[in-house]
């Protein structure tokens, strides 16, 4: 699975956190959430939101998933879960000498890539005032 976005802990467990006009939520997928308060939304049965107080929470944080490939960072444009492929893009013009990226834009490079042969890592940035020393 390809982490993206932003993230909070509460009761030691991780949660995508959104929020709408100045209230945050976790969001969930499983339905045992509703035991901890955890209701539907805009009738969309598959996903359970929990109004929450930045107080509440034990961490915040937005995760940013990258790859590298030859020494170059790529960021994670996309991933196609029907054919296993990341779409990847850089700004560093000299990728192109040594990986064949298409053009994308004035100043971006492209390529697509099975999923299995990289190694994804995530950038953890605190948000909401925490410093995501959490292990």
């Amino acid at each position: 699975m390809i982490r993206r976005g932003r993230f909070a802990r509460w009761d030691n467990r991780e949660f995508e956190i959104v929020s709408y006009r100045r209230q945050y939520y976790l969001k969930s997928n499983d339905p045992s959430d509703r035991q901890w308060g955890f209701q539907v939304m805009n009738g969309r049965q598959e996903m359970f939101f929990k109004p929450i107080l930045v107080t509440d929470l034990e961490d915040a944080y937005e995760i940013i998933p990258y790859v590298f490939i030859s020494g170059y960072r790529f960021a994670i444009e996309s991933y196609n879960v029907e054919t296993g492929m990341l779409t990847l893009v850089t700004n560093n013009p000299f990728v192109q000498k040594k990986i064949p990226v298409r053009p994308q834009g004035k100043y971006e490079y492209i390529i697509d890539v099975s999923v299995h042969e990289l190694k994804i890592e995530e950038d953890r940035i605190p948000i909401l005032g925490f410093d995501s020393s959490y292990p």
